[in-house]
């Protein structure tokens, strides 16, 4: 994904509010408000927020402009349920610098939720006693059966035209449709006139790959069922040499490390991400409230996703043959 999962959280729940008025309507229907409650939990992240919000209508059906009322529901009594234990969320405003200005966002929050593993619910009671929920399974952590390396026996005969695979699995007493998302990222440093910048570079993945010329396909990878995933030593190479590109001062870049990371997303959070059917662009979503959710009393999105990386053991002898520098 071409886009920070910690942004993501916050941008998933407020994209869809905002292109809300943007839906086709029918002026002439019934005038019928919809509460949505939009909640996704990442266990990566100590604090969970959550977004009530309003789709207002006036009398003759249309929705009003977006200066004429506030989307953002206040007041109410958001409550986080497991392990029978209760967990009241607090509201505060935050702000979204993401979505091109400073625009406020009314929600609510919590910290330090031990979730992992858990079966979860949310119930929102607004002030006119109308009430929200929904309850999920969230995943549990990944389990990788080897250390990895980067690249793996590359001065052991290893040919360029073959493909490399990583497996992982879901230690995991609730859920079996798991859905995973593998990222493999390479981490460094370029002098640029005497300071260091930190940037990175993905690798490109794919779960299928073809047996006869052992390349990737270049569709990548999407949320699967998939335990496994594979690239190509004339993949990962390309990579290198991308970082330099046509510069001759190999010298000033400098490899810190190379992370593979599988993001498990469980199944309602992965149907909402199918259904924008844009796998590049993430999590910012722009569809109507209506084509996913698993709210019951409303509309919208109550899911969770864990996002759990491991570093690679790099090849030196292999950064250097690209003239870069090795400096975990």
């Amino acid at each position: 994904m071409k886009r920070n999962f910690q942004i993501l959280l916050l941008l998933i729940i407020v994209v869809p509010l905002l292109e809300s008025c943007s839906d086709e309507l029918n002026i002439n229907g019934p005038s019928e408000d919809v509460y949505i409650l939009n909640c996704i939990l990442h266990t990566d992240n100590p604090i969970q927020y959550a977004v009530l919000s309003k789709n207002h209508y006036t009398e003759n059906g249309a929705p009003p402009t977006s200066k004429s009322t506030d989307q953002y529901i206040q007041g109410a009594n958001v409550k986080i349920f497991y392990n029978n234990s209760v967990f009241v969320m607090r509201d505060t405003t935050i702000h979204i610098t993401e979505l091109g200005s400073e625009t406020p966002i009314y929600c609510y929050y919590i910290k330090d939720l031990d979730i992992v593993d858990k079966t979860v619910e949310i119930e929102a009671t607004l002030a006119n006693g109308k009430v929200l929920k929904s309850k999920i399974d969230v995943p549990r952590a990944i389990f990788y059966p080897t250390n990895y390396y980067f690249p793996r026996d590359y001065y052991t005969g290893f040919s360029q035209q073959q493909y490399y695979n990583w497996v992982w699995n879901f230690n995991n007493k609730n859920m079996t449709n798991i859905y995973n998302f593998p990222q493999l990222v390479i981490y460094y440093k370029k002098n640029e006139s005497g300071t260091y910048t930190d940037k990175k570079i993905s690798v490109p993945l794919a779960y299928n790959y073809d047996l006869k010329n052992y390349d990737v396909f270049s569709n990548g990878v999407y949320p699967s069922y998939n335990l496994s995933c594979a690239t190509t030593l004339k993949t990962m190479n390309k990579i290198m040499q991308d970082i330099s590109g046509d510069d001759p001062y190999k010298q000033n870049y400098i490899i810190t490390k190379v992370i593979f990371n599988v993001i498990g997303l469980e199944p309602h959070l992965a149907r909402y991400y199918f259904a924008n059917n844009t796998f590049n662009e993430g999590f910012s979503i722009k569809l109507r409230q209506t084509d996913v959710t698993n709210i019951e009393g409303g509309k919208g999105i109550f899911g969770a996703y864990c996002n759990f990386p491991k570093a690679f053991s790099v090849d030196s002898i292999y950064v250097k043959s690209f003239g870069y520098r090795y400096e975990p």
